[in-house]
């Protein structure tokens, strides 16, 4: 029998016939960039609105720029994802729950693939419960419409055809702040006053200063938004008289808006352990803060915007109802009496705010049996090359620092208060320490929740890379 013979001509013509059709498939398959279009509304507030975020209220006279909620929203063209703040000390699920409920049922964003939170500004006024219905909701029916006003706008921009498409990222630094939680002289744990006399004192944990930078800009270079991360508490320096204010990063925000254009949006970090030290002036805050984000700017990069993708978990959480009432009382007792006459920052008395811890862990201790598991949202939104952990409450930084090592995304950060409240998270080491962040009050979960978070989250990270 004659063997067939091979006839190179014919084979290399099939090979080049394959590698054409096959680079055809490849380049039919290529991605589009995603676009992103962004927006801001102001809350409407006034000054007999008492301030929260200093465990009792005050009261604030004017403001130093205005409250806003402001997001970006992006499209592939077929899913839509949103990411955004407000500039509120703490929002919780029932309130942001709503919004992404309205956003999905009047623009299509599907509910999962919002994030939205708050900034922890400590310049808003203070906040009463969504679901009681006896409580005066004009703060937070506010709340709400600025962000569905924002949401419009940034969603209208987009299906007329508008937005970014040229997206960029930088990873910056910025010295703001350190770890707060202090060993003090009589072994104590510093929570006020954070004064650099006391600055020398050894740390119990980390400081994370990163400062990631994502731009976005349309076709003709003119920006549209830039969202930008940083774990340090979003506090202004104390004051006797304070104003309204969305704090230092949010002006810092603004302000760069008036120098560079687009909307600025700040996502709040792993913050829970690292406070901005009582002698940095506010202003010295913002500079830093816009120092930072204009040098990241100015060396941001193009990376891969092509992808984009959402998970929103729900997880269960426990409420601390088991506790030693005179060992926490005495505790709280004690730190106030010994270290609030340190403070002229403020009018820091003792009594008022060892009552408010009083109350809290009375209320706490109430909980009926059933509310004691409670349910809240982990998140991870993946923009391109960048994923966003969205974790609801003040995650300390040694716990937002894992979650980054642990990442198989090399662009991983943490977004704080992201669609709900449910506290500070410290790491297990910071209870063996004690302190302010892990009483309970401010600390109403069971140690080891935040680690509990991080493995999540990791999982949803190992999924998302891998698939």
């Amino acid at each position: 029998m004659k063997k067939p013979v091979l006839n190179l001509s014919t084979a290399f013509s099939a090979v080049m016939l394959l590698v054409m059709v096959g680079g055809c498939q490849v380049a039919q398959e290529t991605k589009p960039p995603i676009r992103a279009a962004a927006a801001a509304a102001n809350i409407e507030v006034s000054d007999d609105m008492p301030i929260g975020g200093w465990i009792v209220p005050r009261t604030a006279k004017g403001e130093d720029a205005k409250l806003r909620a402001q997001v970006t929203v992006f499209t592939d063209g077929k899913t839509k994802v949103c990411i955004g703040s407000a500039d509120i000390t703490y929002l919780h699920r029932p309130i942001l729950d709503h919004v992404s409920r309205e956003a999905k049922a009047r623009w299509g964003i599907p509910f999962e693939n919002i994030m939205i939170g708050a900034t922890h500004s400590h310049g808003c006024p203070i906040q009463t419960d969504y679901t009681d219905t006896t409580a005066d909701q004009t703060f937070n029916n506010a709340i709400i419409d600025a962000f569905l006003k924002a949401i419009e706008e940034a969603n209208g921009e987009l299906e007329n055809g508008k937005g970014a498409t040229e997206g960029s990222f930088a990873l910056g630094y910025a010295l703001i702040g350190q770890n707060s939680r202090l060993i003090m002289e009589d072994g104590s744990i510093l929570w006020v006053p954070t004064v650099y006399k006391y600055g020398y004192n050894r740390p119990t944990g980390p400081y994370d200063g990163q400062l990631p930078v994502l731009v976005f800009k349309d076709q003709a270079g003119n920006l549209e938004s830039i969202l930008f991360n940083h774990g340090a508490h979003n506090i202004n320096q104390p004051s006797l008289v304070p104003v309204r204010s969305p704090s230092f990063f949010g002006r810092a925000a603004q302000e760069l808006e008036q120098e560079l254009g687009g909307t600025i949006i700040f996502l709040p970090g792993a913050f829970g352990s690292t406070h901005v030290f009582d002698d940095m002036t506010t202003e010295e805050r913002v500079f830093r803060a816009k120092d930072g984000i204009k040098r990241a700017y100015a060396k941001a990069e193009k990376k891969d915007f092509t992808k984009l993708a959402a998970k929103k978990m729900e997880f269960s959480w426990r409420v601390r109802t088991e506790f030693d009432e005179a060992k926490e009382h005495q505790a709280v007792s004690d730190y106030c009496n010994r270290w609030f006459k340190e403070i002229d920052s403020w009018d820091a008395q003792p009594q008022p705010v060892i009552d408010a811890f009083k109350a809290r862990r009375d209320r706490m201790k109430a909980t009926p049996v059933p509310e004691r598991t409670r349910k809240s949202w982990l998140q991870v939104i993946q923009i391109g090359e960048v994923a966003f952990v969205g974790i609801p409450g003040e995650l300390f930084a040694e716990l937002g620092m894992e979650i980054k090592r642990r990442s198989p995304f090399r662009y991983t950060y943490v977004m704080g208060i992201a669609n709900d409240y449910i506290g500070y998270l410290p790491d297990k080491e910071a209870y063996r320490f004690g302190g302010y962040q892990t009483w309970v009050g401010p600390n109403y979960s069971m140690p080891g929740t935040g680690e509990m978070l991080v493995d999540e989250s990791i999982k949803i990270l190992n999924n998302f890379y891998n698939n």
